[in-house]
C-alpha cells in the first residue's frame, strides 16, 4: 500500500499532529506522503509551513479561503498515491497503532475510523458542540455498519484515488455543511459500500455554541439545496434523519406551522442551547423549524 495522508488546514497549529502521523507513517512498511493544504489561514502558519523540513511532508498554501469540498478535491489531485486517508486538523490519533489500522485495510473500497471526544468539554461555552459529537457521532464501528452509507463523514476515512475522482466533492455547497452526506450519497449509487473500522481520531478543539448554531443552520440550509436539486430525493431522505422527519410532517401541512412558529420560538430554543444544559431534543426541533423555514422562501 502506498499512502497520501490528506489534512485540510485552517488557523490549527497542526505540528504535534504531524510529527505524530510521520513518526507512525516511518514506522510503516509502506510509502507515504502528508499532505498539508492550508486554507488561507491567518494563524499558525510559520508553524505548519516549517512542517515541510519532514521526510514526506509537503505544506501547499492557499492565498484564499475555498472552503470544506474545493480543499478536499485539492488534495486528491494533489495526492500522488493510491490510497488517501482525510482527517481534519483538529485530531489526534488515540494510539500509537493509527495508521497501521489502515495499511491493515488494503483492498477495501472506503473505509471510516470513527470518532472520539474527551470525557468532558474543553468550557462551558463548548458544551453543545461536545454533547452532540459526544451522543450523535461517537459510535463503534458495529453501530456505524448497520447504516454503513448515512452520515458519511470527512472527519476521518480512507478511500482509494481512483474512487475518489469517480465521485469527488461537490463544490457548488458554500459554506459548512452536508457536503459529505452527498459523498455518500453518490458513493451508495455506485454501489460502493462503506467499511467501517474501530480506528477512531481523538477530536480536540470544539466550537462554541454559537459558531455551532451559525454552522448548524447553514448546513440545513445545504442539505435542503441538496435535496430540491437532486434526482435521487428518496435515497438521500432514507439517508438523513432530518430529512425524513420533515418529509413526515410535510405531507400533513405541519411545516408550514413550524415555519411559522420559528420566529416565536427561535429565541426560547437559543437560550437552552447557548446555555450549560442544552438539550439535543430542542437542538433537533431548531433544526427541523429552520428547515421549514427554508423551504417556504
Amino acid at each position: 500500500m502506498e499512502l497520501s495522508i490528506c489534512i485540510p488546514v485552517y488557523n490549527q497549529d497542526v505540528t504535534p499532529l504531524v510529527r505524530t502521523l510521520h513518526q507512525q507513517a516511518r514506522q510503516a512498511s509502506c510509502p507515504y506522503e502528508i499532505l498539508l493544504m492550508d486554507d488561507g489561514s491567518t494563524a499558525h502558519v510559520e508553524e505548519n509551513q516549517s512542517l515541510a523540513s519532514l521526510t514526506g511532508v509537503r505544506y501547499i498554501r492557499l492565498e484564499q479561503n475555498v472552503g470544506r469540498a474545493i480543499i478536499r478535491n485539492k488534495l486528491a489531485d494533489e495526492a500522488q498515491y493510491d490510497y488517501l486517508i482525510f482527517m481534519d486538523c483538529d485530531v489526534t490519533p488515540t494510539d500509537d497503532s493509527f495508521l497501521e489500522r489502515y495499511i491493515r485495510m488494503e483492498g477495501h473500497d472506503v473505509v471510516i475510523g470513527g470518532y472520539r471526544y474527551g470525557d468532558q468539554p474543553t468550557s462551558d461555552k463548548h458544551i453543545l458542540r461536545w454533547k452532540y459529537g459526544k451522543e450523535r457521532e461517537e459510535k463503534s464501528a458495529e453501530t456505524r455498519s448497520l447504516r454503513p452509507n448515512d452520515s458519511f463523514s470527512t472527519f476521518n476515512f480512507m478511500i482509494r484515488k481512483d474512487i475518489f475522482k469517480k465521485v469527488r466533492f461537490d463544490e457548488s455547497l458554500k459554506g459548512y455543511g452536508h457536503e459529505d452526506t452527498l459523498f455518500g450519497l453518490s458513493l451508495k449509487q455506485q454501489g460502493i459500500v462503506v467499511t467501517h473500522i474501530d480506528n477512531a481520531l481523538l477530536h480536540l478543539h470544539y466550537d462554541t455554541s454559537e459558531v455551532f448554531l451559525q454552522k448548524s443552520r447553514n448546513a440545513v440550509a445545504n442539505l435542503l439545496s441538496i435535496y430540491q436539486r437532486t434526482e435521487s430525493r428518496e435515497a438521500l431522505t432514507q439517508s438523513v434523519k432530518i430529512l425524513r422527519w420533515f418529509n413526515k410532517i410535510d405531507r400533513f401541512g405541519i411545516s408550514t406551522l413550524l415555519a411559522k412558529l420559528y420566529p416565536r420560538i427561535q429565541s426560547r430554543c437559543e437560550k437552552n442551547l447557548l446555555g450549560k444544559q442544552p438539550s439535543l431534543r430542542i437542538f433537533d426541533a431548531y433544526r427541523l423549524s429552520f428547515l421549514c423555514v427554508c423551504s417556504k422562501r
